[in-house]
């Protein structure tokens, strides 16, 4: 039987897409197997959810006919809200759709993790957390979940809300309530590996990975990438620079430390 947790805690799967890329240009509708990116993201996550606990949130100014095909296929929800302030758009999403925490997914991570997703949503609501996160597992897997309060109070108090789309950093500050899940590992190092999508690269990665099945499980998955040498290695998350700016308007810290989501 698929979870009603979600449910229960008005938790939605937030899906935060746009096509806009400047490495990948519309990755998010490239094709494997015959079916998209997105749309192998929505039919592994409805091996374990209803279709009434995904949300697409994605931006106005996204060609619609794309979106409201997958919708029809899918019988999944959709909004259209703010192209570049994604703070704003979740919470306009959040009025209509009607959630109090979501679980954040982005659109071009087409293998995330959707067997943990239970589990840490049932930690980040009896912990009352703000922002939930996991870090043991492979980037391209991972996922967020983050309530609706701590997203109001992080736009309000947000220099730059255009910066938004780099969310999670707001959030590692003693300004909220974050916590780290770490789920068993199958070996050492896999939090190091990656199956993001980022570039051509990537893409070719993902399609031999899933040529044959695209419903691997994650542990599969896991196991596939232990050979492969896509190692993403700790850094420095300055708080502003020459691409986004998530300083606090409080003064919450000036330096994030990466290695919090390694």
């Amino acid at each position: 039987m698929k979870s009603k947790f979600l449910n229960k805690s008005k938790i939605k799967i937030l899906i935060i897409c746009r096509s806009k890329s400047k490495r990948l240009p519309n990755k998010i509708k490239k094709k494997i197997n015959g079916f998209s990116i997105i749309e192998i993201l929505i039919k592994r996550l409805l091996v374990k959810f209803e279709p009434k606990d995904i949300v697409i949130c994605t931006s106005v100014l996204e060609k619609k006919k794309f979106f409201k095909d997958i919708k029809s296929k899918f019988k999944i929800n959709i909004f259209f809200g703010s192209d570049q302030n994604l703070f704003k758009r979740v919470l306009d999403c959040s009025k209509i759709i009607n959630f109090s925490h979501f679980v954040r997914i982005t659109g071009d991570n087409p293998l995330t993790c959707g067997d943990s997703i239970k589990k840490i949503s049932q930690k980040h609501i009896k912990q009352k957390n703000d922002f939930t996160y996991v870090n043991s597992l492979p980037h391209g897997m991972r996922f967020e979940i983050i309530s609706v309060k701590s997203l109001k109070k992080a736009s309000f108090l947000a220099v730059d809300p255009m910066s938004s789309e780099y969310m999670r950093y707001y959030f590692l500050r003693k300004t909220f309530k974050h916590k780290v899940c770490k789920l068993k590992k199958i070996y050492k190092d896999q939090n190091s590996k990656s199956i993001t999508i980022d570039n051509k690269k990537d893409l070719s990665n993902l399609k031999s990975l899933i040529k044959k099945n695209i419903f691997l499980s994650s542990n599969r998955i896991i196991q596939n990438l232990k050979k492969r040498k896509n190692i993403r290695h700790p850094k420095k998350i300055i708080v502003k620079n020459d691409r986004y700016d998530v300083r606090l308007k409080n003064n919450d810290n000036n330096i994030i430390h990466y290695e919090k989501l390694i």
